[in-house]
C-alpha cells in the first residue's frame, strides 16, 4: 500500500503511537515486591527454557554431525533430575550427589527451599536451581523433562495432590527417607511411581500387596539402602560403656500421634526423680505448632538440673551421649538403635484415622511387628511402671541390633553408589531400547530393518544389576 493512499487519519494515529513509544508518560501505577518477584521468575524461566531448548538443539545437529543414532543419548544434566522439597531431605540427597560427582556424571537438582545446603554446591556437572514453594512449585517439577526423576516425595500424582505425575519423566523413582515399610504412607501415595528404592527387602511384599488389590503394573523394586543414615554414620560417635547414671533421651513425635498428646508429661517427671539424667528432644514441628504444650513442659521440669531440652537440628550430640531411647512410633527409633546400638522402648500409641494410610489395606504396619527387637513395647495404660522397663533395656545386648540392622539395612555404608548404578543401568535400558526400535525402523527404500537388539537390564519389577550382595530384588 502507498503511503498516499493512507487516510489521513490513520497517519496521525500512527504518528501519536510513535510519540508515546518515543517519549511514554510516568504511569501512576503500583506493582507490589510479590508480583514483581514472579515477573522477575517468569522472565528467567523463559531464558532458561529458551537456552535449554537451543542448546537442546546444538546438541541434536552435532550428534547427527557425527553420524549419532537418534536414540543414542551422551549423558547430560537433563537425563538424571534430583528433586528434593528442602534442606529436610539434604542428607538424603547428599550422598546421592556425591556419589555422582565422584564419577563424573552430570545431573540437575531442583529444590523448593532457598536455604537448601545444596544449593551452595558448586560444580558444573551439578545444574541445581530453586523452584520456589507451594502449588506453583510442584507444577514446575511436573514440567521438567528427565530419563529419571529421584524423589523423596509420596502422593506424586494421587487425586488432591498438587503435582502430577511428570509426564516428560520416563522413570519416576521413590528414594526413601527412613526405616519402615508403606504402611503409614497415604493412601495412594506410590501408586504413581514407576520404582521403588527400598530400604530392605521387608519393604517389597507391602508393595506388591497393594499393586495386586489396585490392579497396578508391578513397579521396579531394589533394595539400595538408606543414603541419609550413612550420612548419619558418618557423623555418630558412638560412647563406649554406660554412664552413671544413665542418659534417657525423649524423643516423641508431634500432633495426636506423639506420646506427650497421648500420656502426658508426667513419665518425664518420674524420670527425672529417679536420677536419671534425661534428653528431652521435641519434634522439630512441635516447636512451630505445639509451643503451648511445651511451654507447660519447661515449666513442669524446670525444678530439675537432671533435664536438659535439646532443640539443635542435628541430633548426633544426644544420641552419642544417650544409653536409651524412649519414643512412641517415631522412625526415629530406628536411626538410634541402628547407629549407635543402643536400646529403644516404644511407647505403643494407637494409629489415628487409619483409614486415611495403606494400613487400611495392608492390615499390618512392619514397625509394630518388630518393634520389640529394638527394646521393650509399653502399652498406654503402663506408661506409669515406665521406670523398671527403662532397667531392663539397658541390659539389652548391642549385637542383637545390629544383626537386625544388618538385616534390615542393604548396602549399608554405600548407599548412594548403589543408587547411582541402579540410576546409570536405567539409563542403558533405556538407550538400548530406542537403539532397538530405531535398527527395527523401515529403511528410506521401504525395506526392513535390520535384527532387533538386545535389550539390557531387566522389565518392570525384576531385579537390577545394583541390587547389593545378598539382598534380593523384584
Amino acid at each position: 500500500m502507498k503511503a498516499s493512499s493512507v487516510p489521513p487519519a490513520l497517519r496521525y494515529l500512527g504518528l501519536l503511537a510513535l510519540l508515546e513509544a518515543a517519549f511514554p508518560a510516568p504511569a501512576q501505577a503500583y506493582l507490589d515486591p510479590g508480583t514483581g518477584n514472579i515477573l522477575v521468575y517468569v522472565a528467567i524461566s523463559l531464558v532458561g527454557t529458551l537456552l535449554y531448548f537451543l542448546k537442546n538443539l546444538v546438541y541434536a545437529v552435532m550428534g547427527r554431525a557425527r553420524g549419532e543414532r537418534p536414540g543414542r543419548q551422551e549423558l547430560h544434566h537433563e537425563r538424571i533430575l534430583l528433586f528434593s522439597e528442602g534442606r529436610t531431605y539434604y542428607y538424603t540427597f547428599k550422598p546421592i550427589i556425591e556419589a555422582l560427582l565422584r564419577r563424573g556424571i552430570p545431573f540437575s537438582y531442583i529444590t523448593m527451599d532457598l536455604e537448601d545446603p545444596a544449593l551452595t554446591i558448586e560444580d558444573d556437572l551439578m545444574d541445581s536451581r530453586y523452584i520456589g514453594n507451594g502449588a506453583a512449585a510442584y507444577a514446575r517439577a511436573a514440567g521438567r523433562r528427565a530419563d529419571v526423576m529421584l524423589s523423596t516425595t509420596p502422593n506424586i500424582g494421587t487425586p488432591g495432590f498438587p503435582m502430577p505425575r511428570p509426564r516428560r519423566v520416563r522413570c519416576l523413582a521413590h528414594v526413601c527417607h527412613g526405616v519402615g515399610d508403606i504402611a503409614m504412607y497415604q493412601k495412594g501415595s506410590l501408586d504413581h511411581y514407576d520404582a521403588v528404592l527400598m530400604v530392605g527387602d521387608f519393604m517389597l511384599p507391602g508393595i506388591r500387596r497393594l499393586e495386586e488389590l489396585r490392579g497396578l503394573p508391578a513397579k521396579e523394586c531394589v533394595s539400595l539402602g538408606l543414603p541419609y543414615l550413612d550420612e548419619l554414620a558418618r557423623k555418630a560417635k558412638p560412647k563406649q560403656g554406660q554412664s552413671t547414671p544413665p542418659v534417657v533421651l525423649v524423643a516423641p513425635s508431634w500432633g495426636n500421634k506423639g506420646c506427650l498428646s497421648v500420656c502426658g508429661p508426667q513419665f518425664l517427671v518420674d524420670l527425672a526423680r529417679a536420677g536419671h539424667e534425661v534428653i528431652f528432644r521435641p519434634h522439630p514441628q512441635s516447636l512451630k505448632v505445639e509451643t503451648d504444650m511445651l511451654t507447660a513442659v519447661h515449666e513442669l521440669l524446670r525444678d530439675f538440673p537432671n533435664v536438659r531440652f535439646d532443640t539443635d537440628m542435628d541430633a548426633t550430640a544426644s544420641m552419642s551421649r544417650a544409653d536409651v531411647m524412649i519414643s512412641d512410633k517415631s522412625c526415629v527409633r530406628f536411626d538410634f538403635a541402628f547407629l549407635y546400638e543402643k536400646p529403644v522402648i516404644t511407647l505403643d500409641i494407637p494409629v489415628r484415622n487409619p483409614e486415611l494410610y495403606e494400613v487400611a489395606d495392608l492390615g499390618v504396619i512392619w514397625e509394630d511387628t518388630v518393634a520389640a527387637r529394638l527394646g521393650e513395647v509399653v502399652a498406654p495404660d503402663q506408661f506409669d511402671r515406665i521406670l523398671p522397663a527403662v532397667e531392663r533395656a539397658l541390659g539389652m545386648p548391642s549385637a542383637a541390633l545390629a544383626a537386625f540392622r544388618d538385616q534390615c539395612v542393604a548396602c549399608r555404608g554405600w548407599s548412594g553408589e548403589a543408587i547411582v548404578d541402579w540410576t546409570l543401568d536405567v539409563l542403558r535400558r533405556h538407550d538400548a531400547r530406542e537403539d532397538e526400535r530405531t535398527t527395527d525402523a523401515p529403511r528410506q527404500d521401504g525395506t526392513p530393518g535390520g535384527q532387533p537388539g538386545t535389550t539390557a537390564g531387566t522389565t518392570p519389577g525384576t531385579t537390577s544389576g545394583a541390587a547389593c550382595p545378598g539382598q534380593a530384588s523384584a
